[in-house]
């Protein structure tokens, strides 16, 4: 039996995801994409505090293994390496059919983490790397109440 809390893993899930938002918002100005994606994490988040972790924890979790193994510049760097879209059949019997089709918040986070890797210094990365371990593990937490 587990002593997770829905609510809690998927507040700490977007409290998470909006302090990536601020990193990067200190590294963007003026950027038609990136306004683009906070507005629509911030609707996902006001509207349905679950969607975020159901539909786009997915995508976080798709990269475990390079996010355990602390390998973030193969994860944002070596893009000819990354994880198939096919693979995530398998993810998706793990959520019980929560996942659908976009997962574009998330994602195009992740792509925009991609773009501003390299400008950032070893502090910055720190913290990115610490709120994206937090991201998995709360998504796995998820997953472990989602299959009980």
């Amino acid at each position: 039996m587990t002593t997770y809390d829905i609510v809690d893993i998927s507040c700490k899930f977007n409290k998470v995801i909006k302090q990536l938002i601020l990193i990067m918002d200190g590294s963007i100005s003026n950027n038609v994409i990136f306004d683009t994606v906070k507005r629509k994490i911030k609707i996902a988040i006001d509207t349905n505090p679950l969607h975020l972790l159901q539909d786009g924890g997915i995508y976080i979790f798709k990269y475990r293994d390079l996010i355990k193994d602390d390998k973030f510049d193969e994860l944002f760097l070596n893009t000819e390496n990354l994880i198939k879209d096919d693979d995530i059949d398998s993810i998706k019997e793990l959520s019980k059919g929560f996942t659908k089709e976009s997962t574009e918040g998330i994602d195009a986070l992740i792509g925009i983490l991609r773009e501003l890797w390299k400008s950032y210094g070893n502090q910055e990365k720190k913290i990115i790397k610490k709120n994206i371990k937090i991201l998995l593990s709360e998504y796995c937490k998820f997953l472990s109440i989602s299959n009980n």
